[in-house]
C-alpha cells in the first residue's frame, strides 16, 4: 500500500502547486491593471500640463513660457520631465541636457530616448505655431515601484499560501485521525464486550458526527437484542427450574409406584404439569421478549377500541358461564404504534382475572380513555382485590394470589406479561383499590 501515500503526497502537491499558480496569476493581474491605470493617469496629467504651457505661450508669450518651464524643472521634482526648445532644436529650459531625437515633431504619449538617468522616460511633444517645441513627461519610476511593491506581496503572499497548505491538512488529518480513533475505541470496547459503550457526540453535523450518531443508534439496537437475549436465557433458566424439577418428581414418583392407579394418577398430573410448563414457557418468552425490546420489531398500527370489543367478544361465554356481566364503555378510535398480539394478551389476561375473581351477578367494566399523550385501558371489578402491600408482589413472575384458604391458580405470569406489555410501549402498569374490587389500568403513550 506504499504507492497509495505516494499518491496522497502527489495529490497534496499538486493541490498546493495549483493554488500558489492561482495566486501567481491573481497576482498577475494585479500588476497588469495598475500599470494600465498608472500609464492612464501619467499620460491624462502630462497631457493637461502640456495643454497649460500651450495656453500660457499663447496668452504671455515665449519668455513666459520659458520662465516657467525653468521653474517647473527647479521645484517639480526629478520624476516629472519637462522641456522646451527652440525651431532648431536648441534646448531652452527644462530637465533634460539636450533635446531628444524623435521620429515625430508631434506625439500623444510615447517611450523618449534619453540618457538622463536609468529610467526610461514617456512623454507627449507638442510643436507651436512658431516652431518651437514642448515635452511634457514622466520617467518609469512609478511603474517600477509598484512593480517591486507587487513582487513583495506576491513573495508574502506566497509565503501563507503554501504555510496554509501545510497546516491546514495537518489540522484536518489531526482531527480525522481523532475522530477515527475515538469511532475504533469503541468498536474495541463493544469487541471486548461494554455494550454500553458508545462514541461521544458533540453536537454538530458534520460527517464523523453524523458516523458517531449512527453507530451509536446501531450500538443501541444491538444492546436491546443482547439485553434481550440474555434476558430470555436467564428467564428460562431461574423460571423454570422449579416447574420442571416438579415435572421429574411426578414421573419419579410414578415410575417407582406399584399401583397401577398412582402411575395413571402420576402421569395425568405429569401432563397438566407439562401444560403448565409449556404456557409459562411461551409467556416467558413473550414477557423476555417484551422486557428487552425485540418484540419492537413488530409494531404496528393498533385499533386499541377495535380490540377491546374483539376482547370482549372473545370472553363474553366465559362471563356469561360466571354470570358475570362484562360491560364495554363505547371506546372512541385510538390508533397506536404497539405490538398488537402482546396487547390482546395483555388485556386478555386483565379480563380474564377480573371474571376470575368477581362473584356472580357482578359487574365487570372495560374502558378506554385518553389523557394528553396517556392511553388508559381500565378494567374494573368487583371482587376482592388486592390488598395494596401485595400489589408489587403480584406482578412478579410465579407469584400466584387467591382468595384466602383456597389454592391459587394459574402459573402466576398474567400481571406480569400486562407489566412486560407496558414496559415494552414505553408505559406502566397501575393497580388500583376499585371500592370493592380491583381498578387495572394499562397506562400507554399514545
Amino acid at each position: 500500500m506504499i504507492w497509495r501515500g505516494y499518491l496522497l503526497f502527489a495529490a497534496i502537491a499538486i493541490a498546493v502547486l495549483l493554488i500558489i499558480s492561482a495566486c501567481a496569476g491573481a497576482l498577475w493581474l494585479v500588476d497588469a491593471s495598475g500599470q494600465s491605470l498608472i500609464t492612464r493617469l501619467e499620460r491624462d496629467s502630462a497631457t493637461t500640463e502640456l495643454e497649460l504651457y500651450v495656453e500660457l505661450r499663447r496668452e504671455e508669450g515665449a519668455a513666459a513660457l520659458v520662465r516657467a518651464i525653468a521653474r517647473h524643472a527647479r521645484i517639480a521634482g526629478e520624476h516629472h520631465i519637462v522641456a522646451v526648445a527652440d525651431a532648431r532644436g536648441h534646448l531652452l529650459a527644462g530637465d533634460l541636457s539636450a533635446w531628444p531625437v524623435l521620429a515625430s515633431a508631434n506625439l500623444a504619449w510615447a517611450a523618449v530616448p534619453t540618457t538622463e538617468g536609468p529610467n526610461a522616460i514617456h512623454a507627449a511633444v507638442r510643436t507651436l505655431p512658431d516652431g518651437m517645441r514642448l515635452l511634457v513627461g514622466r520617467d518609469d519610476s512609478m511603474h517600477q515601484a509598484f512593480a517591486d511593491a507587487v513582487l513583495q506581496v506576491a513573495k508574502l503572499a506566497i509565503f501563507i499560501v503554501a504555510l496554509a497548505c501545510l497546516l491546514a491538512p495537518g489540522a484536518l488529518i489531526a482531527i480525522s485521525v481523532r475522530n477515527v480513533r475515538e469511532l475504533s475505541h469503541t468498536a474495541e470496547l463493544i469487541a471486548a464486550g461494554q455494550f454500553g459503550a458508545r462514541t461521544p457526540t458533540h453536537g454538530g453535523s458534520g460527517p464523523f458526527e453524523t458516523i458517531a450518531r449512527s453507530q451509536n443508534a446501531m450500538l443501541d439496537r444491538i444492546e436491546d437484542l443482547v439485553t434481550g437475549l440474555k434476558t430470555v436465557t436467564d428467564s428460562l433458566a431461574h423460571d423454570l427450574r422449579t416447574p420442571l424439577a416438579r415435572l421429574r418428581s411426578t414421573l419419579e414418583r410414578g415410575i417407582t409406584t406399584q399401583s397401577e392407579a398412582e402411575k395413571q394418577a402420576a402421569l395425568e398430573s405429569a401432563l397438566a404439569e407439562t401444560e403448565r410448563t409449556t404456557s409459562a414457557f411461551s409467556s416467558l418468552i413473550d414477557i423476555a421478549r417484551a422486557e428487552g425490546g425485540l418484540s419492537r420489531d413488530a409494531m404496528t398500527r393498533v385499533d386499541l377500541a377495535a380490540l377491546m370489543r374483539d376482547v370482549r367478544e372473545l370472553f363474553l361465554p366465559l362471563a356469561e358461564e360466571h354470570e358475570v356481566e362484562l360491560h364495554l364503555k363505547e371506546p372512541q378510535q385510538e390508533v397506536i404504534l404497539g405490538h398488537k398480539p402482546l396487547l390482546m394478551q395483555a388485556v386478555s389476561n386483565l379480563v380474564h382475572n377480573a371474571i376470575k375473581y368477581s362473584p356472580h351477578g357482578a359487574q365487570l367494566s372495560m374502558e378506554l380513555t385518553r389523557s394528553g399523550d396517556e392511553v388508559r385501558i381500565v378494567i374494573a371489578d368487583r371482587g376482592p382485590g388486592i390488598p395494596a402491600d401485595k400489589r408489587v408482589q403480584a406482578v412478579r413472575r410465579f407469584q400466584r394470589l387467591g382468595p384466602e384458604g383456597e389454592p391459587p391458580e394459574g402459573v402466576g405470569l398474567g400481571l406480569a406479561i400486562v407489566e412486560a406489555c407496558a414496559h415494552l410501549h414505553r408505559g406502566t402498569l397501575l393497580l388500583e383499590d376499585n371500592q370493592p374490587g380491583l381498578r387495572a389500568a394499562l397506562v400507554l403513550h399514545a
